[in-house]
């Protein structure tokens, strides 16, 4: 039976409107997450002498989770490997948010959760994602043993309600013949989106390799 080995990582991120200055937020930030008892970056990456800027602004750590700043997409992203506690961060980031007095709907334009994930099986997962499509790939047969190895899995024009998923599977590249590697991304106009599609992810990634080995 396959089973969710690790995740690697696990990110949830709020991509910013434009107009949200980075360096005030940034700020504002850290003093608030200091009495949260998060550990603290002093600096933001403005204020180092540094000749060329990191493409991250590391902001606060807890409990293995950071939060941080991606400075080329304009986003604030809170990342770990433990879905439960990146999630409660998360949420404090949120709820910071509002504590700062931005207002959500004027601020931030979607909730993202982007995922990476290894799941252990015992059956070959290379050789299952092949014999789940149905595919003649005769006209490649000179070029030698071709497989299909590569399953994506997206919705078609999803309401605001529903949420986009963009879904992945195939083999690991470092461990093709025993674990999968599963790429999540789900984009969400609302903080409630993204829990509520955390809280079936792990059953529905388990269901999806299930119904490919024939389970």
């Amino acid at each position: 039976m396959a089973e969710i080995e690790s995740f690697e990582p696990y990110h949830i991120g709020i991509k910013l409107q434009a107009n949200v200055n980075l360096d005030i937020l940034g700020n504002k930030l850290r003093r608030m997450f200091k009495e949260k008892g998060y550990e603290i970056s002093e600096k933001s990456v403005a204020q180092m002498n540094i000749p060329i800027l990191s493409p991250r602004d590391v902001l606060a750590l807890k409990n293995g989770v950071r939060v941080e700043f991606n400075l080329p997409a304009h986003a604030l992203n809170t990342i770990g490997s433990e879905p439960v506690k990146v999630l409660r961060s998360f949420k404090e980031v949120v709820q910071t948010l509002s504590d700062l007095d931005y207002s959500l709907e004027a601020t931030i334009g979607f909730y993202e959760t982007v995922a990476t994930i290894i799941v252990k099986s015992e059956k070959h997962p290379r050789q299952m994602i092949n014999n789940g499509v149905r595919i003649n790939l005769e006209s490649f047969e000179e070029l030698g043993e071709t497989v299909v190895d590569s399953l994506r899995i997206v919705n078609v024009e999803p309401t605001e309600e529903q949420g986009m998923i963009r879904l992945t599977i195939e083999p690991n590249p470092t461990s093709p013949n025993t674990r999968y590697l599963v790429k999540v991304q789900y984009r969400s106009l609302t903080p409630k989106g993204v829990e509520s599609f955390q809280n079936e992810m792990e059953k529905r990634v388990l269901s999806l390799i299930s119904s490919i080995e024939g389970e």
